[in-house]
Order: structure tokens, then C-alpha cells, then sequence
């Protein structure tokens, strides 16, 4: 079980790397309720609700044959073995939800929006996973006022999981993946950041150079 000190870093380290105006809580009372702000929750997760998924990253489902024989299946009907899925680190959860708001005695009017990213740091280096996702959340941003999906009443949801309008940006999402040049150019952003703020206190063995150095260095290779 984490301390409210361990939370509270992480929390602080994910505010440090981010812009200002997004808004790092970790309860849902503590989000900021003005225009143009991205409430990101980062909610920190027990080992009964851990996720699985395939070599890429896909959520793989647990299910049972009529032989009582368990497996994973991912979205696209692929079945895997126990031991050929891994538990998530971390995740984005959900949709980024965009509402309307008027600043309180002016004329000032815009969207506030939120996200929520699950964690479960007893599992790996939460640093690098932090980074990871929150490059997650800078693309669903983007993509949101790319396709202008802000200004409707609807939640938005990850690009990459929704049936765009339009030819253009389905061929953009098709030929990006989850991971791609978008994503990349966040986590290299997220990274460098994280580097410059905190590479002096972060220990020469830390975990976190070495999922950092080697997430960035894979990229670097496509």
C-alpha cells in the first residue's frame, strides 16, 4: 500500500513535466473548474484490478473455453496463453470529456476537460510509465481539436478507438498506430522535461533510466 507521501510524488512529478495548464489530481475534488484547463486524475490502482495485454499493448480479455480452459483474447479476436500477455503498468482510462464553462463574473467562456490515468507502480518503474501515458493524453488532446470533436456535446475517446468522420484522419490514425509519430514526439518531449527537472535527484541505478533510455532509443530506431 502506498503512503499519501508516495502518491503525492508522484503527482508532483507528473505536474513538474506537464504544461500549466494541466491540472495533476489525485482526487476528483482537487480538479480546477475553468476554461481551457485538462484535469488529468491519476488514480492508483490494487492488484485485483490489473489489466492484461498483448506484445502491443492491446487490453486482452480473460475468458474461459466450454472445456473450462482459460485464455486471453484481445479486440480484434487474437487468443493468447497466460504467459503470452503481461500486466499494464499503466493506462489511460476512458474518454477525455470536454465541458462547457463561463468564468464566474466575466465573459469569459470555454471547455474544461478531464482524463483519468490508472497506475499500478508496485509493478514496474512509474516514472517512465507516467511519462508513457501521459504522451497518451497530449495525442488524444490533439486529435480532439484536430478533428474539432471538442466542440460537439459527445465524450471524446481515444483517436485510435473511435470511427473517425473523415477519410484524412482515418488514414492518419491507420498509418500512425498507437505508438506512432505523434506519440513519439510527446514521450520524447515528456522525457526530455523529466530529465531537466529531475535527472540530478533520480539515482544512476534507477529503473528509470533504463525504461526511459530504451523506450526513447526505440523510437529513435523506426
Amino acid at each position: 500500500m502506498l503512503s499519501d507521501v508516495q502518491k503525492q510524488e508522484m503527482r508532483w512529478f507528473a505536474d513538474r513535466i506537464t504544461p500549466k495548464s494541466w491540472n495533476v489530481v489525485l482526487r476528483p475534488e482537487d480538479e480546477i473548474k475553468e476554461p481551457g484547463i485538462l484535469n488529468i486524475l491519476i488514480s492508483i490502482q490494487k492488484p485485483e484490478t490489473e489489466v492484461f495485454t498483448d506484445y502491443f499493448g492491446n487490453k486482452c480479455y480473460l475468458c474461459e473455453s466450454k472445456d473450462g480452459i482459460r485464455y486471453f483474447e484481445n479486440r480484434y479476436g487474437d487468443v493468447f496463453l497466460k504467459n503470452q500477455v503481461k500486466p499494464a503498468l499503466g493506462m489511460v482510462s476512458g474518454r477525455m470529456v470536454f465541458k462547457d464553462l463561463k468564468t464566474y463574473m466575466t465573459d469569459r467562456k470555454g471547455k474544461v476537460a478531464k482524463i483519468t490515468i490508472k497506475l499500478w507502480p508496485y509493478l514496474g518503474d512509474w516514472k517512465g510509465t507516467l511519462i508513457h501515458e501521459l504522451a497518451h493524453v497530449a495525442v488524444y488532446r490533439y486529435y480532439a481539436f484536430k478533428t474539432r470533436d471538442y466542440r460537439k456535446k459527445a465524450l471524446f475517446k481515444n483517436p485510435w478507438d473511435i470511427d473517425t468522420k473523415t477519410l484524412f484522419i482515418r488514414k492518419t490514425l491507420l498509418r500512425e498506430g498507437h505508438h506512432g509519430s505523434a506519440f513519439q514526439r510527446a514521450f520524447s518531449t515528456l522525457a526530455k522535461r523529466a530529465i531537466r527537472e529531475f535527472g540530478a535527484q533520480i539515482p544512476p541505478d534507477d529503473i528509470f533510466w533504463i525504461t526511459v533510455r530504451y523506450e526513447l532509443k526505440k523510437y529513435k530506431r523506426r
